[in-house]
């Protein structure tokens, strides 16, 4: 899956890019989830499920976040809630010993959404699932 980047942006401090694949669209945030704008880190991630080709999969990769806070925690919640809603299936990447596993596997969501430890790994088993389904 050779990915497309499609938006970078900065929102107050917090990088976030949004490449698109054969099947998913890949949202790579970076930097502290904390004291920022999380309105608009949260519009910037609504948007993404748009851009998510089919079979509508979103990977919101978390690896390079560095503080994830109540608020920072309380936007994934929020967005995967509304991928949901919206049919789109969504992906965590998160370091497993990393702050944002620890805070997103006390908040719940971990448990509620598949969780891998790289952006790889996730591409890899979307790619299964896929195979999987397509087969007579």
């Amino acid at each position: 899956m050779a990915p497309s980047v499609v938006d970078e942006v900065l929102v107050d401090g917090v990088e976030i890019d949004v490449s698109v694949t054969e099947r998913a669209a890949v949202v790579r945030v970076v930097g502290d989830v904390a004291a920022v704008d999380v309105a608009g880190v949260r519009e910037r991630l609504l948007a993404a499920c748009a851009l998510a080709p089919e079979p509508r999969v979103v990977v919101l990769d978390l690896t390079r976040v560095a503080l994830l806070s109540a608020h920072g925690a309380r936007v994934v919640t929020r967005f995967v809630g509304a991928c949901a809603r919206g049919q789109v299936r969504v992906c965590l990447v998160v370091a497993v010993d990393g702050i944002a596993h620890r805070v997103l596997r006390i908040a719940g969501v971990s448990e509620r959404v598949p969780t891998f430890p790289s952006v790889a790994k996730a591409e890899e088993v979307i790619e299964r699932s896929l195979a999987a389904l397509s087969r007579p």
